[in-house]
């Protein structure tokens, strides 16, 4: 147990040292406060699979600006109670610069370990991501990967229906012709509420901060959501 928080606290220790470096020439910052708000439900088909199906809406520029939404499928597959894949397919309706939506989509594939520690479960997160403007077809100038590496830990109160959670994920970025660098960490604090068994309510407070940009952004946002499984 001791070497498991010893994991933890060295792995904040590295990812706040990413966070805080600077490249040698100057780095601007800009800062938004945004607002994330979504409804997911999901299946459990066996022991094995699940299916999930996600709409998330975000208002931007100080939550001022309906911005984005978007609509998330998932398929998991558990392999026991410490591993489990999944594959994701995300359809997103983004405002460009000049305010009309446009079509985007994303790909995602997920390796994912988990172990629980008395009250404690701690998460480990790998995942691939692809986003395209539009990947049926060959014309889209804005093809990104992102390998995102994701470490949480949470906590069941006894007799208690409101458990806390903290999570740190550290994404890198790929693009054609170009070096892969550290693009984004991740920081989260959240608390999640069991109405009943089936459904929770979740509440969080995240800041995004950009790395290795020359114009930089630090995102504070406030989320909830709703999760139903049946």
């Amino acid at each position: 147990m001791k070497s498991t928080y010893k994991y933890i606290i060295i792995t904040l220790f590295i990812a706040n040292g990413l966070a805080s470096r600077t490249d040698a020439q100057e780095t601007k910052i800009t800062q938004d406060l945004e607002q994330w708000t979504s409804i997911g439900l999901s299946k459990k088909i066996n022991k094995h699979w699940k299916i999930s199906l996600e709409e998330e809406f975000r208002f931007t520029e100080d939550i001022s600006k309906f911005d984005v939404f978007f609509t998330d499928l998932g398929l998991n597959y558990k392999f026991n109670k410490h591993f489990s894949l999944g594959a994701n397919y995300r359809f997103y309706q983004n405002k460009d610069s000049v305010g009309d939506f446009q079509n985007q989509h994303r790909l995602s594939a997920d390796f994912q370990y988990k172990y629980k520690i008395s009250r404690f479960k701690v998460a480990y997160r790998l995942r691939f991501q692809n986003k395209d403007e539009d990947f049926f077809t060959n014309e889209s100038g804005n093809n990104l990967y992102n390998l995102r590496n994701k470490f949480s830990i949470d906590y069941n109160i006894n007799n208690f229906k409101l458990d806390p959670y903290f999570d740190m994920e550290l994404f890198r970025r790929f693009e054609n012709g170009e070096d892969s660098y550290f693009n984004k960490i991740r920081w989260t604090l959240g608390i999640e509420y069991s109405i009943t068994k089936k459904n929770d309510i979740e509440l969080f407070y995240r800041i995004d901060n950009e790395l290795n940009q020359d114009y930089a952004k630090d995102t504070y946002i406030i989320g909830l959501g709703y999760k139903f499984s049946f």
